[in-house]
């Protein structure tokens, strides 16, 4: 008999948090959601419990608690003029919805996910303020702004009544006295990387390490093609650039590779059927859903991180060794100058942010 403990199924501790969580498939969608309890024994009866009535909803066409969902199903009951709100009022909060869907969509390319994957609960009171600073950023009047979140207010309000979720985050929000909450960034280990990369199939075992020396995003960079690539002839740092052309906003920008992201691109075997870098054997011949895939292997492992978050080590870790902000936010294709200091200076001591806000491009071209 082994010694070796299993590990229990359908459920898993987040990192940072100490209740158990449940993780279920259906219909080749994963559903993840709190189970509010720190007992293992307890985790795995609700667990079960909850699968079932899943499984249930499933059947009776019932079942999808997404983000995308929730909004949908509120924008429609402003359209009927049954409501119970006044025309004009139905008609502002359907404009503030479209508003939300944008901005939470650009959240959601940033942070490495599919916003059709965003579950309701996972809209936190993070989220809620990374939502106002993004319209801030754009220039956004206050007074849009609290009416936006009258509209966010109502929609969460909404699907908190049909049970999806137990707490209003946007009433959270307005409670702290709309104080800007940013998400805490999890800097992956070296060691994690490595276990995370063995762990991927096929061409996706470069991946983590392409990310981490490109600061790229997941989509852009598991989308990259061989003919993107140029000067591969002579593969040395300040010959080889990459094109990219599938990035957030469509805006297409180059790049230098740096020579350790050089060094893994002469690693990674080329398909004659597929011109992916990270190709596989599918019909469309690359991985479409990489985020997901690596979600799961990062709960396998104990990555402790998302996928994601290798962009954010590549940032810190250029500005610290001595980039300009200026120089991070065009290599890494922030579309504000606000977005990569917000996100990052926080991180640096005085002297590297004196630095990096000094020095203009910074040699960048």
């Amino acid at each position: 008999m082994s010694n070796k403990e299993e590990k229990p199924k359908n459920i898993f501790k987040p990192n940072n948090s100490k209740y158990w969580w449940l993780r279920v498939k259906i219909h080749g969608v994963t559903h993840r959601e709190s189970l509010r309890t720190t007992s293992q024994r307890v985790a795995e009866k609700k667990a079960k419990g909850r699968i079932k009535e899943l499984r249930g909803l499933d059947e009776a066409g019932e079942l999808d608690w997404s983000f995308g969902a929730g909004l949908a199903k509120f924008y429609d009951v402003l359209g009927l003029e049954s409501s119970s709100w006044g025309a004009e009022t139905r008609k502002r909060y359907r404009c503030s919805l479209r508003q939300i869907l944008g901005v939470i969509d650009g959240y959601c390319e940033d942070i490495g996910c599919n916003i059709e994957d965003l579950m309701s609960a996972e809209i936190t009171t993070a989220v809620v303020s990374e939502f106002v600073s993004r319209r801030r950023a754009k220039g956004v009047t206050v007074s849009t702004i609290n009416r936006d979140l009258t509209a966010f207010t109502n929609l969460m309000k909404s699907i908190k009544n049909d049970g999806w979720i137990d707490v209003n985050p946007v009433q959270l929000y307005e409670k702290q006295g709309m104080k800007e909450v940013l998400p805490d960034i999890v800097l992956p280990t070296e060691q994690g990387i490595q276990k995370l990369s063995a762990r991927a199939p096929g061409t996706l075992h470069f991946f983590p390490n392409f990310l981490d020396a490109t600061g790229g995003r997941v989509t852009e960079m598991a989308m990259l093609q061989w003919p993107d690539i140029s000067g591969m002839e002579t593969p040395i740092e300040g010959n080889v650039q990459a094109v990219l052309r599938n990035t957030k906003g469509g805006k297409v920008r180059t790049i230098d590779l740096r020579q350790e992201a050089i060094d893994i691109l002469m690693k990674i075997p080329r398909s004659n059927a597929s011109p992916y870098v990270f190709w596989n054997s599918t019909d469309h011949g690359f991985y479409k859903d990489p985020s997901n895939l690596f979600w799961e292997y990062g709960q396998e492992t104990g990555f402790g991180a998302r996928l994601h978050d290798l962009r954010h080590k590549f940032a810190i870790e250029r500005l610290k060794e001595g980039w300009s902000i200026y120089k991070v936010q065009k290599y890494i294709g922030h579309g504000s100058l606000l977005t990569t200091e917000r996100y990052y200076l926080r991180y640096l001591t005085q002297e590297e942010i004196s630095r990096a806000q000094a020095d203009g491009d910074n040699g960048f071209r």
